[in-house]
């Protein structure tokens, strides 16, 4: 039996349904919960596989569910939600990987790999498997009878960490990979090493446990990063989210704690703060490495920031100049903060001189 039938053979899927009294009526749930049962998963074409085919389970259920809606703003809802899921279980892991990819080769040549007990094909190997899969319980995020993402009525109450870690919990992958996943979400170890499943590995496993989750956490935010330094935050759920208001301002407290070196938990706000929630991502970094990926990137990201308080106010009926120029100063201070005292990396002198030309035409 071929690896690809071998893993597909395993994958055993069950659905979580509900029911909700509304003042509407009742309205049925849908999630799909999956089990790679004891997968084997031990080379990146395996771990791709069984991501595929998870995927393959729940896409026709929104494209059979798209087809059979009459209401316009329903099917925009559900085709934003199969967007969604392809960016989060196929787009999102594949740009990891390739950030993984890119961290490894500077790893390479630093010579930080060296302190490991494993092989170069093995760490790349291991890190690329853990990529992949660590999003994979994002699936069971979406409910198929609506065609939205809506955990919170699916009764599961775990975040998609803890669901990617359950599915695969039986597979034959390896327990510091498995550990990675379980804990991407987190900013460092601290609750990697209170896992049972931790405490039962050698001393040796623990500390490339310890490394793997560094490299999944630190790759999954330069993957993001990436993602907005490109788009900015148009692609982003809080870009449509109604408690993110879009009028070119920030709240003062969170600018206050960002530029302190805080990380900001957000549930609305002005839709700058949530970019700059982005940034308090980097506070968090393991590896020099890292920060040398992030470099351009910030600076990228920044820009988009920028632009991102501009297109507010263009579109704003109220123009408050002095505001806008607030806006803008404060967005170079973290940019200053974020990028050259943070990570001791000189600062894009042509954007700094543009903004502040834009700033001293506000003012004037």
């Amino acid at each position: 039996m071929s690896v690809a039938k071998k893993v597909c053979q395993d994958i055993k899927v069950k659905h979580y349904k509900s029911e909700e009294e509304t003042e509407d009526g009742k309205i049925k749930h849908n999630f799909v919960c999956f089990d790679a049962g004891k997968a084997e998963l031990k080379n990146i074409s395996s771990a791709k596989t069984l991501a595929k085919n998870m995927g393959e389970k729940v896409f026709p259920f929104l494209q059979k569910l798209s087809e059979n809606i009459k209401d316009e703003k329903v099917l925009q809802q559900c085709q934003k939600t199969t967007a969604w899921v392809h960016k989060k279980a196929v787009w999102h892991p594949a740009l990891v990987e390739k950030c993984t990819h890119q961290l490894l080769e500077k790893m390479k040549k630093s010579g930080t790999l060296k302190k490991m007990s494993l092989s170069y094909r093995q760490v790349y190997t291991d890190t690329s498997v853990a990529a992949i899969l660590h999003d994979i319980g994002r699936l069971s995020e979406v409910d198929i009878a609506q065609g939205s993402v809506n955990m919170k009525r699916s009764g599961l109450n775990k975040n998609h960490s803890a669901i990617s870690f359950d599915i695969l919990e039986h597979a034959q992958i390896k327990p510091e990979i498995l550990l990675a996943i379980k804990y991407h979400e987190f900013a460092d170890v601290n609750e990697v090493q209170n896992d049972e499943l931790y405490k039962k590995l050698k001393q040796e496993n623990q500390k490339i446990a310890d490394f793997y989750t560094h490299i999944l956490q630190d790759m999954d935010k330069t993957a993001n990063l990436t993602e907005r330094s490109v788009f900015g935050i148009k692609k982003c759920a809080e870009f449509f989210d109604p408690h993110y208001i879009q009028d070119y301002g920030v709240t003062e407290e969170h600018f206050i704690n960002a530029i302190n070196g805080n990380y900001l938990r957000l549930k609305g706000g002005h839709l700058l703060d949530a970019m700059m929630r982005f940034v308090t991502w980097t506070y968090c970094i393991h590896f020099s490495e890292t920060k040398e990926i992030l470099a351009e990137v910030l600076t990228k990201f920044f820009a988009q920031m920028y632009d991102e308080a501009e297109r507010e106010y263009n579109n704003s009926t109220e123009k408050n100049q002095a505001k806008l120029a607030d806006t803008l100063e404060k967005i170079m201070q973290l940019e200053a903060y974020a990028i050259s005292e943070r990570m001791k990396i000189k600062l894009d002198k042509r954007q700094k001189e543009a903004i502040s030309a834009r700033i001293k035409e506000l003012k004037a």
